[in-house]
């Protein structure tokens, strides 16, 4: 992942409906609720123009032939998973294999990757294809790679915590609540409590360290070796806010400490009140690029809160933004854009449009699972 200045959007969109002559001033999530026919054809859309069967790899742009960088691929083979979570499709569990097998053979050594948290969003999702799948290859790659990064980017410099990449000149939210996430699945499906105690340390350090207590959570702390000096990036990404819930989530389904709880609904409020536009809190636009990933990662982790915290509060916020975003697709392909707020003009990346799918995928459906 690659810093970048934080984008605000003030934007303030609502769409005017006339209806008997009266004027009703209306967000775009106010049309109708997305259905479960609407997510397959959002997920349908998104395989038509960026997935390229013959590679085995999702396309980056919508057209030409470079493929997805390396964690944008990883939030892809995601958003397939989202899909077969809904639908239990055997086509769509095969395209599961088709996206890994793609990705092995152009990257095939994953420790050449100087960026752990590219390692360990692929760490994450290899867990999430071994349940479903039961393919001890993912189950195996899961383990090898989380264990890489934190036997070699582990120490106790800045209190703990793992380093961002292989220069250890940063430790970021971005690698350390998915470590979180990673280690907790682990501990489960490998049935070793050392995962978990692993997942608890990195999770109290990344607790102390970047966030402060209101449910903001900070970017990262660097130290400077010359000037012997450390730096707080305070900024706050919805994917990290997402990672956090997300890691709290699994500590607190392990531990059934409430505190893990608290941490996750208080996250999950910050980023209503401080993160999104509109009357009805969609989800601000962060942009593309690496930014452009960031959402479907949030509301993936919303889902967990929702289904295994049991915080069904939070359910009409998350169709809100499914509903707005699928509102505001591109009526010629059903392709969603970084705003969900309005339709995109431009060309909209792989990683960006996926993300908007998530959404859709997560909550199209008009229950929470229990």
């Amino acid at each position: 992942m690659r810093n970048f200045q934080i984008l605000k959007d003030t934007s303030r969109s609502a769409l005017l409906y006339f209806a008997a002559g009266i004027g009703f001033l209306l967000v775009a999530s106010s049309a109708e609720a997305v259905t479960s026919a609407d997510a397959d054809l959002a997920f349908n859309s998104l395989n038509k123009i960026y997935w390229d069967s013959s590679a085995k790899f999702f396309r980056k742009d919508e057209q030409g032939t470079k493929k997805a960088d390396f964690w944008f691929a990883a939030q892809l083979w995601d958003t397939v998973m989202d899909q077969y979570d809904r639908t239990h499709s055997a086509d769509v569990k095969h395209q599961i294999d088709d996206v890994y097998d793609g990705f092995v053979e152009k990257y095939p050594d994953w420790t050449k990757n100087k960026y752990n948290d590219d390692i360990m969003w692929w760490t994450i999702a290899c867990t999430r294809a071994y349940g479903i799948t039961q393919n001890e290859r993912y189950l195996k790659k899961a383990k090898d790679s989380f264990d890489f990064v934190y036997d070699n980017f582990t120490d106790d410099t800045l209190g703990g915590g793992v380093y961002w990449i292989n220069q250890r000149t940063s430790k970021n939210s971005c690698v350390n609540c998915p470590a979180v996430i990673a280690a907790a699945r682990l501990s489960v499906l490998l049935k070793e409590p050392a995962y978990l105690e692993k997942a608890r340390k990195i999770y109290a350090w990344q607790k102390k360290t970047l966030t402060d207590g209101t449910g903001k959570v900070f970017d990262s702390i660097s130290y400077n070796k010359t000037r012997q000096t450390t730096r707080v990036g305070r900024g706050s990404l919805t994917y990290n806010q997402g990672t956090y819930i997300g890691a709290a989530v699994l500590l607190y389904q392990q531990t059934k400490d409430k505190t893990y709880l608290d941490d996750a609904i208080k996250t999950a409020e910050w980023t209503k009140a401080n993160l999104c536009v509109t009357d009805q809190c969609i989800l601000r636009n962060e942009g593309q690029g690496d930014a452009g990933a960031f959402k479907g990662i949030f509301v993936r982790y919303m889902k967990l809160l929702i289904n295994e915290g049991g915080r069904t509060e939070f359910l009409p916020w998350m169709k809100a933004n499914a509903d707005a975003a699928w509102h505001n697709r591109r009526p010629t392909d059903n392709i969603i854009g970084s705003d969900w707020t309005k339709m995109p003009t431009g060309k909209v990346q792989s990683q960006t449009a996926t993300s908007a799918v998530a959404v859709v995928l997560c909550f199209a459906d008009d229950e929470p699972k229990h």
